[in-house]
């Protein structure tokens, strides 16, 4: 027994030297996951308490960004729209229902009021499944997938914001160079 507890052990801690040798990491814990912005001001036309809002908050907070008000940069969210679509047509049985999420943002200068980027958009979808004779649980499944979603945009939101680097002088430019 206690051999193969040793080599279920070496097993383990060779797969986890095979896949940190090939550059694999989980999501916010390597180099790129912290945010190069210092402070923003986070402008929500969903109001401070949505969801959507309080997941960017917890996102950028998690980046090493501090929301100040008075910040040179200001991230504006426009309002989130959800789609709804069935995906399996017939009359019984359970059947697949796709909802997507898109946010439409955009990142702005506060002195001058330019854009550094205007009218971008993070989609993300799932799917959740449901019950012509269980329309509470179809309801429940609906609410937890668009706390999945809110949380998915709100990360998809920061790697985009992780293309915004302040050059020499201070200046917050989109780098040319694509972001890993």
């Amino acid at each position: 027994m206690k051999r193969r507890s040793f080599l279920a052990g070496l097993a383990g801690a060779g797969l986890v030297l095979a896949l940190a040798g090939c550059g694999f990491q989980l999501r916010g814990t390597g180099p790129g996951s912290t945010l190069t912005l210092g402070e923003m001001a986070l402008e929500s036309a969903g109001g401070p308490t949505s969801a959507l809002t309080r997941q960017v908050t917890q996102e950028l907070n998690s980046a090493g960004v501090t929301l100040n008000d008075q910040a040179p940069l200001r991230l504006n969210l426009s309002s989130e729209e959800f789609q709804e679509r069935e995906l399996t047509f017939g009359e019984a049985g359970t059947q697949e229902r796709q909802l997507t999420l898109t946010v439409p943002w955009s990142l702005q200068r506060v002195a001058d009021g330019a854009y550094l980027a205007s009218q971008e958009s993070v989609v993300v979808s799932g799917t959740f499944y449901t019950s012509s004779d269980q329309l509470l649980t179809r309801d429940d499944a609906r609410e937890a997938l668009k706390d999945e979603l809110h949380q998915e945009a709100a990360r998809r939101l920061i790697d985009r914001l992780q293309t915004f680097q302040p050059d020499s002088s201070g200046t917050v430019q989109r780098s040319t160079a694509p972001s890993s």
